[in-house]
């Protein structure tokens, strides 16, 4: 049965992926932006969150059930997930900051042997630059010997 809740849960969310890959395709910036989410997602969110209550509701699902826990922590998180329907310029999700941030707990082993605090700090430093970069389309080694 999780399997069959999983999807459906799956398949509203990649509609909301949908609508905003067509506005991005249309090009859509500030109030257009957000009249499109307005009028397309936002319906699709207030019935996400509506399906997931009810589902909770009407099966009364154990609180160790995989979807419970999901189901409770996305409704627990519904005012910050519905941030993007307010707001044009909050993506639908924070994909691109998460693969940014990667590298950096990726790390942690390498920089265990730093030898000292103050040489962690500016790995740290150093890593949350090229991060940086990253996120805004500049190469990093250009921009270190440019800056160097």
């Amino acid at each position: 049965m999780e399997p069959v809740r999983a999807t459906a849960a799956l398949e509203q969310i990649r509609r909301l992926y949908e609508i905003e890959r067509e506005i991005a395709e249309r090009k859509l910036e500030g109030a257009g932006k957000l009249a499109a989410r307005a009028k397309q997602s936002k319906p699709l969110v207030a019935q996400f969150f509506a399906w997931l209550e009810q589902e909770l509701v009407q099966h009364a699902l154990l609180p160790t059930n995989p979807f419970t826990k999901a189901a409770r922590y996305a409704l627990e998180r519904k005012k910050g997930l519905e941030v993007f329907l307010t707001d044009p310029d909050v993506p639908l999700d924070t994909n691109h900051l998460e693969r940014a941030l990667r590298p950096i707990p990726m790390g942690r082993k390498s920089w265990l042997f730093c030898w000292t605090e103050l040489g962690a700090e500016r790995v740290g430093q150093i890593q949350s630059l090229i991060s940086t970069c990253v996120l805004h389309d500049v190469e990093p080694y250009t921009y270190l010997v440019d800056v160097l």
